[in-house]
């Protein structure tokens, strides 16, 4: 019987129409992931980022020139502080994202006709806050820049046809800690590293019990039902170590072939990677054990990975993001894993940084283990066939 293509092709959009699961992934998933992405960047761009101020002028000027930038959208002027080191200590944990430092006699020495430049330190380590906040803020110096120029000039005698043609700058200058030259392969790369890591774990794991149930050997496994922690040790633990060797080999690369900054230590990465792996394992083992085959068990977990890297707070910042999606990104371990990178491969810091990142991703993996021992003691050996 001769094969026609159009019953070929009825046969295949009925297998389309009649499969739920098709249908969610073929229909759903993309307006999902679009509404997703959508409101993750809805914002359009950075505001109220936190500000930092030491004025050391404490003059008319000076303080004009702080409300300028509180009254800004971009900024949000949160306290004061005496000293650059606390500053820059604020910088490093991440409370703040800018510093805006006003010399000491600022507004004198400025008619005296010295260049004293305002500084402003900013957090290098996302390059969108970077830009976004850099160009604000030479944005708020040139509007001050015309202003002070214009009263100078007048107090010189100057008649306003002068004054446009005349125009002294008020002195400014950006000061970008951890990322000085502003590269984004810096930014980017370990990143990307990092989810790359997290997909390839997630499909590991999550074919590790599915590809049993396919070949027809998970039942055998029901002998472990009392003690399932055999079954989870003897299914996750060599991607435990696979993971391991995947951070180390990709993070030689990044530094000796693609020459990216390491300013931290290596024992905090190593327990951050390991605590990273554990939480990654339990969710990917806990969807492969539910997981009729392979196949689901993929796109459950292409669900997790797919929105991890947006939702991280990577790129765009989390206050930026609506509170429901900052929710979400609260159970995702990359969002913990690329803060704790962000902390010790590109600010430097120690693990007294990086506690936090780590208890949560320790407390990802634990709960998604107790839940997948529970079930395999409880349910998922009751029926015959085991799901």
């Amino acid at each position: 019987m001769e094969i026609k293509v159009w019953d070929i092709l009825y046969r295949e959009w009925m297998h389309i129409v009649k499969n739920p699961h098709t249908i969610g992934l073929l229909f759903l998933v993309p307006l999902i992931y679009t509404f997703l992405f959508g409101y993750s960047y809805s914002g359009a761009q950075l505001k109220e980022v936190n500000t930092v101020v030491i004025d050391h002028d404490n003059s008319q000027l000076s303080r004009q020139i702080i409300q300028a930038f509180d009254e800004s959208q971009t900024f949000h002027v949160t306290s004061y502080m005496e000293s650059e080191k606390e500053l820059k200590d604020a910088l490093a944990i991440g409370e703040i994202k800018v510093g805006i430092v006003i010399p000491e006699n600022f507004y004198k020495r400025l008619l005296q006709g010295e260049n004293l430049p305002i500084v402003t330190l900013i957090d290098g380590s996302n390059m969108i806050v970077t830009n976004s906040t850099s160009r604000a803020a030479n944005s708020i110096i040139s509007t001050f820049s015309y202003g002070f120029s214009q009263t100078k000039l007048q107090q010189q005698g100057f008649r306003d046809e002068e004054i446009n043609s005349t125009f002294f700058h008020i002195p400014y200058r950006t000061r970008i800690l951890y990322n000085p030259t502003s590269n984004y392969s810096d930014f980017m790369v370990y990143g990307l590293v990092g989810t790359i890591l997290q997909q390839v774990l997630f499909l590991g794991v999550a074919l590790t019990i599915t590809r049993e149930k396919e070949n027809g050997l998970w039942e055998q496994f029901a002998k472990w039902k009392l003690t399932p922690w055999r079954l989870a040790f003897a299914k996750v633990f060599p991607y435990f170590l696979v993971n391991l060797i995947n951070t180390l080999t990709t993070l030689l690369v990044c530094l000796y072939w693609f020459k990216l900054p390491m300013q931290g230590n290596v024992i905090p990465l190593v327990l951050l990677s390991c605590s990273f792996t554990f939480g990654v394992l339990g969710i990917g083992y806990l969807a492969s054990l539910f997981a009729k085959d392979q196949l689901s068990a993929t796109q459950v977990t292409m669900l997790v990975a797919v929105p991890s890297f947006v939702l991280s707070g990577f790129t765009w910042p989390l206050e930026e993001m609506p509170n429901f999606l900052v929710g979400l990104s609260q159970v995702l371990p990359l969002t913990y894993y690329l803060d704790g990178i962000r902390h010790v491969l590109i600010k430097g810091n120690g693990l007294s940084f990086i506690w936090g990142d780590i208890i949560s991703l320790l407390l990802i993996g634990l709960v998604t283990f107790f839940v997948a021992l529970l079930a395999t003691s409880t349910i998922v050996f009751r029926k015959k066939g085991a799901l």
